[in-house]
């Protein structure tokens, strides 16, 4: 036993050397593992026609003399300070939307209307001669609707108040068929419905003074029903309120003649891109609208901006809606209230900037846009000012549409085009190289502001048809998806780069662990071929985009990335969320290839005053070639996407409806999905022109 004990450390010894020789060795393998898993990675990329060398994205030295950010002024205002710089951002602050605020102070906001609150009742009529509109809102059910003297529906059913209508735990089916049986309404509910209806709790609710009808249409829109009219068979319908549909319903006559009211009031206006309600008519000349609303209960705010702003006679167009508030009045009363401002004042006070706008102009007559600094190491190379491209945008395209307003259109046209011109310092012209997905995605933003406001002067007729040709020509230029492709390849290997500088190499970072670079090659090879899942996504060749494909890219990376793992955790970090880059990408260029052909539509109607029956009449005329839809259809078995017209149709009232079938890749048939937020949701529905 003396023995065994004496030989006991020796055993522990030569267990421990083995260990380590087993760790050294496994290392060892991982390291030669990670290598040969990189070099064939590369080699496979390489196979494919991929540049996987950031040196080859490093732009060549121009002359200085055709180079936008060596013009005056340029480098300062658009090249963004190096971290602890001293440079202060005195264009940022000029043309914020605070400074015009403090010197038009009273251009701040406008009272757009002064609500009344009055408890349901029978007799009506007494409180209508004090206001402009008199409405009834049944906030249990968000709908509104005008007083009861006034017909809704061509129905003979009867239209007189019920003083309360009331339901306790009664099933949500029963209630309907009481309500249309009260309004002498018959209906069919759709087969969706049927089984909806089942599933849903029964209704307990109250209401005042109100007819059969309307306390039916309210409860439908409660449950997010609506009721459909046939006048032709007296049947009417049930069924699920469409995605696009207003969360608050208000009848057909509310809308017209509160919007009419509304616009009557205001005059022409715009939405400008920060917010604001750009209006032809000076503040101090616009009246405030006068409403009395009979309501069971005080509606929330919420539940009253989301009605006027549904209202506002702008809510629909691309630039979105203004800013709208609700403030206490009195007792009983509140203000709803505008953020907005005069066209002349806005002009008068961004006049200042019409010599920055014009050295810009000069500046873009350089054919380059290189910015000096090191581009060797991707995290410390030189990167556009995006806060002061957004702003020097926002500022042109407000100033165009004050001008739209105003009468001015060929102002207008030197603002977009200067607008649509700016996108040039962010594509670092010529080459393209290195283009950053943040600048990209900036790129995209601007050009769908510039779009933006092309379309907000077709809304108001104000283009002619010079105009329209110039518009057209500059629309025919924007090409967006192949940038944000060059900026992913450029992410691809900037974010391969940046691991081989701080980690791989120890330059950077001596203290890493030299025993996990098998690892970090496993996650060089993981970044790669990741990134370049998104990259196969693109269709070059035919020039479209293909969402299924991308969305099927977009669900493995994220199951990729999902599980812990040594060879992803860098991952992790450098892959974008691609997904909402790229829905914003192709939506905006469908909205530039829409406004091509709306253009042409324009100048059609110009010269035989209607829109033709279909696109092809516009064709070599007034249009040299019309865009297809940059969604590509499913695959067939033969060949790959095939390229879609856009879906085109008159609807009367000199109106027509143009749309792409958007990302679902599926024919809606026109129709527009709302998010809860009133913004359009790009994976849903149609992206549909608004005219």
């Amino acid at each position: 036993m003396a023995l065994i004990s004496k030989t006991n450390p020796w055993k522990a010894l030569v267990f421990l050397i083995g260990f380590v020789l087993l760790v050294v060795f496994f290392y060892a393998e991982e390291d030669w593992r990670g290598k040969r898993a990189w070099k064939k990675c590369k080699q496979e990329l390489e196979a494919k026609g991929e540049d996987l060398d950031w040196d080859d994205y490093i732009p060549p030295p121009v002359p200085d003399d055709q180079n936008f950010f060596k013009a005056p002024k340029m480098a300062e205002w658009f090249i963004k300070p190096k971290p602890g710089s001293s440079r202060t951002n005195e264009l940022a602050a000029r043309f914020s939307k605070d400074e015009f605020s403090r010197q038009f102070p009273n251009a701040k906001a406008f009272t757009l209307a002064e609500i009344t609150l009055v408890p349901p009742t029978n007799n009506t009529i007494a409180v209508a001669n004090a206001a402009d509109f008199e409405l009834r809102y049944h906030s249990p059910g968000k709908a509104v609707f005008l007083p009861d003297s006034v017909v809704e529906t061509n129905f003979s059913a009867p239209h007189f108040n019920i003083p309360v209508i009331q339901f306790e735990s009664v099933p949500l089916d029963v209630g309907i068929t009481n309500l249309a049986c009260a309004a002498g309404i018959t209906y069919v509910l759709d087969s969706n419905v049927i089984s909806e209806l089942a599933a849903l709790p029964s209704v307990s609710i109250r209401w005042e003074y109100l007819t059969a009808r309307q306390g039916l249409l309210a409860l439908l829109n409660k449950y997010n029903f609506q009721l459909i009219d046939d006048p032709k068979t007296g049947v009417a319908r049930i069924t699920r309120k469409g995605p696009g549909a207003f969360p608050i319903y208000a009848s057909s006559d509310v809308r017209k003649q509160l919007t009419e009211s509304l616009e009557n009031a205001m005059g022409a206006n715009a939405i400008g891109s920060q917010g604001s309600a750009l209006l032809i008519r000076p503040l101090n000349q616009i009246r405030t609208l006068r409403i009395v609303c009979h309501s069971e209960n005080t509606p929330p705010d919420t539940e009253m901006i989301e009605f006027f702003t549904e209202l506002f006679p702008q809510a629909s167009a691309r630039l979105g809606s203004p800013r709208i508030w609700v403030e206490p009045a009195r007792t009983n009363s509140f203000h709803v209230i505008v953020d907005s401002a005069s066209a002349a004042d806005y002009l008068a006070w961004s006049d200042q900037f019409q010599p920055d706008f014009d050295l810009i102009r000069e500046a873009l007559k350089r054919p380059y846009a290189r910015m000096d600094g090191d581009y060797s190491d991707p995290v410390n190379m030189p990167i556009p000012n995006f806060v002061n491209v957004r702003l020097a945008a926002q500022t042109l395209a407000q100033r165009a549409q004050c001008y739209l307003l105003l009468g001015q259109p060929e102002k207008a046209l030197s603002e977009v085009t200067l607008l649509h011109d700016l996108c040039r310092l962010l594509e670092g012209a010529p080459t393209g190289k290195p283009i950053t997905l943040v600048a990209a995605m900036i790129n995209v933003a601007v050009t769908g502001l510039y779009v933006e406001t092309v379309a907000d002067g077709m809304r108001l007729k104000a283009w002619n048809e010079s105009q329209l040709v110039a518009l057209q020509k500059q629309l025919n230029e924007i090409n967006l998806p192949p940038f944000v492709a060059e900026a992913l390849h450029e992410e691809q290997v900037g974010s391969c780069r940046i691991i081989e500088i701080y980690v791989l190499n120890n330059k950077k970072n001596p203290k890493f662990p030299y025993w996990l670079r098998g690892w970090i090659y496993q996650n060089l090879v993981t970044v790669a071929m990741l990134d370049q899942k998104v990259i196969d996504s693109f269709e070059p060749v035919t020039d479209l985009v293909v969402p299924h494909i991308m969305d099927s890219s977009h669900h493995e990376i994220e199951t990729k990335l999902s599980h812990l793992s040594p060879y992803s955790f860098f991952a992790t970090i450098f892959i974008p969320n691609f997904t909402k880059a790229m829905q914003t990408t192709v939506h905006n260029q469908t909205l530039a290839n829409e406004a091509q052909i709306v253009c042409a539509l324009e100048c059609y109607r110009l010269s035989h005053g209607d829109y033709p029956e279909s696109l092809e009449a516009l064709a070599p005329q007034f249009i040299e070639k019309l865009p297809h839809d940059i969604i590509g259809s499913q695959p067939s078995q033969s060949s790959g996407s095939a390229s879609q017209p856009l879906h085109y149709r008159r609807i009367g009232d000199g109106k027509f409806l143009l749309y792409s079938v958007g990302w679902n890749e599926k024919n809606d048939g026109g129709q527009v999905v709302l998010k809860p937020d009133g913004s359009e949701d790009l994976e849903k529905g149609d992206w549909v022109w608004k005219n």
